[in-house]
């Protein structure tokens, strides 16, 4: 029980870390209540909005998607009209890749006044 509950803490901190960086790029971000649906984050950017899965490591190899939640995210975003995006966390960062064409996305930063 001990080592669910570990896990279940990493996973958030690393939800919280993929949220803070996509609210620094300008998106407003929402969290799913309990991470129980297909997408963990919903980013909403001033033209288009991520559903975003968020699947973290601690050693430098990226976590995937299963096929199944792969189905299920990119059936949800389009039910959503957003992108579907997978967030790999690692000790060495974040990197967001597209579930679809699997090409690496960029949140664009906001512009500095």
């Amino acid at each position: 029980m001990a080592k669910q509950a570990n896990q279940s803490k990493f996973g958030t901190k690393a939800e919280k870390k993929v949220a803070d960086q996509l609210r620094r790029a300008g998106a407003k971000v929402e969290r799913s209540p309990g991470s129980r649906g297909a997408a963990d984050l919903k980013a909403e950017f001033p033209a288009k909005t991520w559903d975003v899965q968020v699947k973290s490591s601690r050693t430098n190899e990226a976590a995937e998607l299963t096929a199944q939640e792969r189905t299920r995210l990119n059936r949800k975003a389009s039910q959503d009209g957003a992108t579907p995006v997978l967030a790999q966390v690692t000790p060495e960062g974040v990197e967001f890749k597209s579930t679809r064409s699997g090409r690496r996305l960029t949140p664009k930063t906001k512009a500095k006044k």
